[in-house]
């Protein structure tokens, strides 16, 4: 497929276009995984060129967001209260998808 994200919609008569409209599991799937965590991962390397027009619409979406959630989070962690010349560390906590696990640290301390 060409560079342009919008070739599926100039094209939609392409074979693995229809494949992949045609195929029941992923639908299911669509409904039930997580878009581009899950879904797009596992149906990539079936449905190559639909997976990559559909990765080149969604990537910026996810990226700007990203980084508008590492904004916010560094400003609230450059308070007066907090004006460190370094928050490097601060700053991956508080970006992190983990959760903490607390008792558990806790309790290696004791």
């Amino acid at each position: 497929m060409e560079n342009s994200p919008w070739t599926l919609v100039q094209n939609p008569f392409n074979t693995e276009a229809i494949d992949f409209k045609c195929d029941s599991s992923a639908k299911r799937d669509f409904e039930t995984m997580k878009l581009e965590e899950e879904f797009w991962v596992k149906y990539l390397p079936m449905y190559p060129k639909v997976g990559e027009e559909a990765l080149r619409v969604i990537l910026p979406f996810s990226s700007t967001y990203l980084c508008e959630a590492g904004f916010s989070a560094l400003v609230v962690l450059k308070t007066k209260q907090r004006n460190r010349l370094d928050e490097e560390n601060d700053l991956c906590c508080a970006l992190s998808s983990s959760n903490p696990r607390i008792s558990n640290l806790v309790r290696k301390k004791q």
